[in-house]
């Protein structure tokens, strides 16, 4: 019996180690699709975030809804925020637009072996909204 308990605890530890390793998949860098921007995407808690590190433009978060923050740098944003992974892909979280001002509802997947990030923004329903397509950055 104790050898039972021991197995199950084992299987039952590698199981959770490898979902975490899936789920840790996405942490890292990224250009946007037009390479006028890098996000790092890591992780807080068990939620993943994203956050601006880098935009060949610099600009200041003007659209922002609280007036007090629209002289701040857009560039150590945190835009994404509160992702969970289920079923291989970060849902539930929320990005802000600095193009807008506006925060969306938000899912995460990733494609070609890792290396692009697929990103959808919407309002509602994932039918309505629009997705961001960026690449890994290798190290």
């Amino acid at each position: 019996m104790n050898k039972s308990i021991i197995v199950l605890v084992g299987i039952l530890y590698s199981v959770a180690l490898f979902s975490q390793s899936k789920a840790d998949q996405i942490l890292g860098q990224f250009w946007t699709d037009n390479k006028e921007g890098k996000i790092e995407i890591f992780k807080k808690g068990d939620t993943y975030h994203g956050k601006i590190l880098w935009r060949k433009v610099a600009r200041k978060d003007t659209e922002n809804p609280n007036k007090s923050l629209r002289d701040r740098s857009v560039v150590g944003i945190v835009f994404m925020k509160n992702f969970v992974f289920n079923d291989s892909k970060w849902v539930d979280g929320e990005v802000y637009s600095i193009d807008n001002g506006r925060t969306y509802s938000g899912k995460m997947w990733l494609e070609d072996g890792g290396n692009t990030l697929k990103m959808r923004g919407f309002i509602g329903i994932s039918l309505l909204g629009r997705t961001a397509s960026l690449k890994r950055i290798k190290k």
